[in-house]
């Protein structure tokens, strides 16, 4: 089959799974989509209870350093909590372990952040605790500077030998902080003498090179790592950790701790984004590597039971009825560890300064089913949870409702393996249809170049012009009506965000991205909106569709009257939501508003047939 081909197909598979979720109208409706719901909404009806048949998982929790376990280890024992993710150590990869007592000329035994580390870990095997010494990535990697990949390796051989001799289990690598790095098109690659396939080998040999460190200096060690990341070069480092682990068959396993499960409330979501998982690592590695896969590596699925994103709640994060189904699922699908992040909620979590707390929720019977940690008793669900824990492969979709696909996502055009519900019409897992689509996505993981916006026909020319808003309120600047949705002149000028003085400016993109970035053109870029205008000639009156993803919450206008209204944060995904409209003969104005909370900013657009084809003789323009 050609590639061509292969896209068709993938836009039909785009638009059955999109058609699931949005509201499509005549011109002049509504489409408005919220994608978070269906995965927080509890599924009613479910026991709660022991069940023999699933040892329960130890619990790893994440926000506790040195002097937190040797004040508190039997304390948080009771509390549900039996392993930690040693923070406040080795806080990132260029950390210098020997210096952070501030006497780097102490080394080994007479290092004081090592001597604490020796009796905190004892501690902790004495009340049956585990220990894994974490490392996250803050600062980016030049991934061909051989010389500073010298120092890399020997700061990795030394969190190994420290984590080793100081008696921790093993060691957790937190790979998110950098996740700009882990998109094809960052700011940082320039591809000059390099291709995207040469920037996939040379990841994949710097992170090998990184395992085997690790396991020469520590080779029985537990690994585990974290988060999630998808089609992205962030599994390439995954990848390339499994595939050393195989090779020397490393006694502890690879663990692979989840951050989408965190307040994922519904048991379908949970089983579903585990299934996820285990299909990616399937199509990802070796036949070796897999077989390593199924007989010693896990998910660790996470939870986020307190505190907020702003980190000020101090109590429980989610009603009980969301937090008993969130943490029986996740602990259901996690045969050897689940994990809970705790980060300013270390005292809350073990029944102190409760009084911080002022919300509606009891958080004692919060602080109750942690530490009792019920899983689901329904028959149904104990079975699905046995085949997940030893990585089974089978179409599940029939079960959850859910099958997990290869998604295309701006403003990075990165691919995202995205939970789409079922419907008659989607291909089941394992068919002709869903192999071609993650052999899709798999292209575009191993760097190979594919002209997404030649293919997919999104449009990437417009006038632009923004910020506007008060870097306080996404909601209330989505709804503010600022001066271009009255009108349209592409000639005037509007005051903007903080009073500055702003002009519409063209915005063109010969490249083969398909998505619009607004990041790198307007400032501040969080809580605040920016509009984007074009426009659309037809040889005659055309029916046609709209498709659009917004980064964060996005309107639409045609012909001046607005069409689609989408006040909820969520990703500028392909074909995420759907417009029917009539354009009329003639020239019609396009309007966007683009509102962003926080991080990504940016929206995807194109114009089709309802089959995903161009509507012949359509023209666009970003001016009249």
């Amino acid at each position: 089959m050609t590639l061509s081909s292969r896209f068709n197909m993938l836009r039909s598979i785009l638009f059955l799974t999109v058609a699931l979720t949005a509201f499509s109208g005549a011109q002049g409706d509504k489409a408005i989509t919220d994608e978070r719901k269906p995965s927080t909404t509890v599924e009613p009806g479910l026991h709660y209870g022991k069940v023999d048949e699933l040892p329960v998982p130890k619990t790893i929790f994440f926000g506790a350093g040195l002097d937190d376990i040797l004040a508190d280890g039997e304390e948080w024992s009771r509390h549900g909590v039996n392993a930690y993710f040693v923070d406040y150590v080795a806080r990132e990869w260029s950390t210098d372990i020997w210096a952070v007592d501030g006497m780097p000329w102490t080394i080994g035994a007479a290092d004081e952040t090592f001597q604490k580390a020796r009796r905190a870990t004892a501690k902790c095997r004495k009340i049956g605790a585990e220990t894994f010494l974490k490392i996250s990535f803050d600062h980016t990697f030049d991934w061909f500077d051989d010389i500073a990949w010298q120092k890399i390796n020997n700061n990795f051989r030394q969190f190994a030998i420290f984590a080793r001799d100081a008696g921790f289990d093993g060691i957790a690598l937190d790979i998110e902080y950098i996740g700009e790095q882990y998109h094809f098109n960052w700011k940082g690659y320039d591809y000059k003498g390099y291709t995207r396939q040469d920037l996939v080998k040379k990841i994949d040999q710097r992170m090998t090179a990184v395992a085997q460190v690790l396991y020469d200096e520590f080779p029985n060690m537990v690994f585990l790592t974290f988060p999630e990341q998808g089609l992205g070069l962030g599994s390439v480092i995954h990848r390339a950790w499994v595939e050393e682990a195989a090779r020397r068959n490393a006694s502890g396993g690879f663990h692979y701790c989840t951050e989408f499960t965190y307040r994922t409330t519904n048991i379908h979501y949970v089983f579903a984004h585990v299934w996820g998982c285990h299909e990616l690592f399937h199509r990802m590695l070796s036949d070796k590597a897999w077989k390593y896969w199924q007989d010693k590596c896990t998910v660790v699925a996470g939870i986020w039971p307190f505190s907020s994103d702003d980190y000020r709640l101090y109590g429980p994060g989610m009603p009980f009825a969301q937090l008993e189904q969130n943490l029986a699922a996740t602990l259901m699908v996690s045969p050897r560890y689940n994990w809970v992040y705790g980060s300013y909620t270390q005292r809350q979590l073990i029944g102190r300064d409760l009084d911080k707390y002022t919300g509606p929720e009891n958080i004692q019977a919060h602080l109750r089913a942690l530490a009792d940690r019920k899983m689901v008793t329904d028959p149904k669900w104990v079975d699905l949870a046995k085949e997940l824990r030893r990585g089974a492969l089978r179409d599940y979709s029939a079960d959850l409702g859910l099958v997990p696909l290869p998604t295309i996502v701006g403003p990075t055009d990165s691919v995202r393996i995205q939970l789409m519900p079922i419907s008659p019409a989607m291909p089941n897992a394992h068919n002709a249809d869903y192999e071609r689509v993650w052999e899709l996505g798999l292209k575009l993981f191993r760097g190979e170049e594919v002209p997404l916006k030649q293919e997919f026909n999104t449009i990437t020319n417009w006038m632009v012009i923004g910020p506007f808003g008060d870097k306080h309120d996404a909601a209330a600047c989505h709804r503010t009506a600022y001066p271009p949705e009255a009108s349209q002149n592409v000639d005037a000028e509007y005051v903007g965000y903080e009073g500055k003085k702003l002009r519409w400016q063209r915005l063109s993109s010969n490249g083969a991205k398909m998505t619009v970035d607004f990041k790198p053109l307007f400032t501040p870029t969080e809580n605040v909106c920016a509009y984007a205008l074009c426009f659309v000639t037809a040889p005659e009156e055309s029916k046609a569709q709209i498709r659009l993803g917004t980064n964060d919450f996005g309107k639409m206008w045609v012909a001046g009257k607005l069409v689609y209204d989408n006040p909820h944060d969520g990703s500028a995904m392909l074909d995420r939501d759907i417009v029917a409209v009539t354009l009329p003969k003639g020239t019609t104005p396009i309007l966007l508003k683009v509102t962003n909370a926080k991080n990504d900013w940016g929206f995807v657009f194109r114009i089709t047939d309802e089959l995903g084809k161009p509507v012949p003789g359509l023209k666009f323009s970003p001016t009249p």
